[in-house]
């Protein structure tokens, strides 16, 4: 479990050196509008969302470790590619490629639920969200940091730097065991697309999916538009919005690595999920808020981005593990 969880560090360690500079590369250096950057994040995520459920499937016949191993090289690949580009075509097709990879997340759970039992499945669900805030700490401030080095444009370092964390996160599997037996769907009892879809439905979890996939889609903006508000609303550069992913990686990894458990001791894992969505709606409001101006103490507008950049990130942290 400590490597699996060092692998997933070190690949978002990667992932997250990319968001200081991706926006300004796409604006400043292409001259490109915003709505284009936002489809070239949006394209990432797009492309995650319809490989998890694949590469998950994938993992259930091939093996778990052998699709993460895979996955890590199309992704180390994928931000070569993006590195050198210099295009706005070839930006779109590595990102979508790079994104595809990233639909890894979801066979590092089911290896992590393998390994699990039911008790400890939410603490060590946690411990995957807490790995990933440590690539968000890291990731965003050696992003920045490495913008400004080289000759090359300003993204060509940390995607670089991306690359060559994906290629020690792949070497990292070589350490991971592969479950015994082999195949973990057996032949024969694979069940039809239209049978899996009506269990989905029918089933409980159903209601959650659709929480999760809420959730998810009020964070995203974390990564494509408050990017933007950073910039224009505080003068942010690469640098200094690098430094403030640091600072949301830092409140993920505190409260997913020691806080959460006691949450759900506390509330249970739906009043959990409750509370971090009211949190991060409370956070999107006080953004919104902010930048028309119509909240209070507006001559202080730092101190209001890291209220509502407060309370999105531990919204997030605390409703996610549940």
């Amino acid at each position: 479990m400590p490597v699996l969880l060092l692998i997933v560090g070190i690949n978002f360690i990667g992932v997250g050196a990319l968001i200081p500079v991706l926006p300004y590369t796409v604006i400043e250096m292409l001259g490109l509008p915003a709505s284009v950057m936002t489809m070239l994040l949006a394209s990432f995520a797009l492309a995650m969302f319809v490989a998890n459920p694949i590469l998950g499937r994938l993992s259930d016949h091939y093996g778990r470790r052998r699709i993460l191993f895979l996955s890590l090289a199309i992704s180390a690949a994928a931000h070569l590619w993006f590195a050198l580009s210099t295009d706005i075509l070839s930006m779109f097709a590595s990102r979508i490629i790079a994104g595809f990879a990233s639909g890894n997340t979801g066979v590092v759970q089911a290896m992590i639920a393998d390994r699990t039992t039911d008790e400890k499945r939410a603490q060590y669900m946690g411990l995957l969200g807490a790995a990933i805030g440590v690539g968000f700490v890291a990731g965003p401030a050696l992003g920045g940091l490495f913008s400004h080095i080289g000759s090359g444009p300003l993204h060509q370092a940390p995607f670089l730097l991306a690359a060559g964390f994906s290629l020690l996160a792949l070497v990292l599997t070589l350490r991971l065991k592969a479950p015994p037996g082999g195949r973990l769907v057996p032949e024969g009892e694979e069940a039809g697309l239209m049978t899996r879809v009506e269990v989905l439905v029918r089933s409980p979890l159903a209601l959650y999916a659709v929480v999760a996939m809420v959730l998810n889609l009020a964070f995203a903006q974390v990564e494509a538009s408050f990017v933007l508000v950073l910039r224009d609303y505080l003068g942010f550069g690469a640098r200094e919005t690098g430094w403030l992913f640091t600072y949301i990686g830092v409140c993920i990894v505190i409260v997913q690595a020691v806080l959460i458990r006691h949450i759900v001791a506390r509330f249970g894992e739906v009043g959990a999920m409750g509370l971090g969505g009211v949190l991060l709606f409370c956070g999107q409001i006080i953004t919104v808020l902010a930048v028309v101006g119509l909240l209070p103490g507006s001559a202080y507008p730092l101190i209001q981005t890291m209220m509502a950049t407060t309370a999105i990130c531990v919204g997030f942290a605390v409703a996610s593990p549940a």
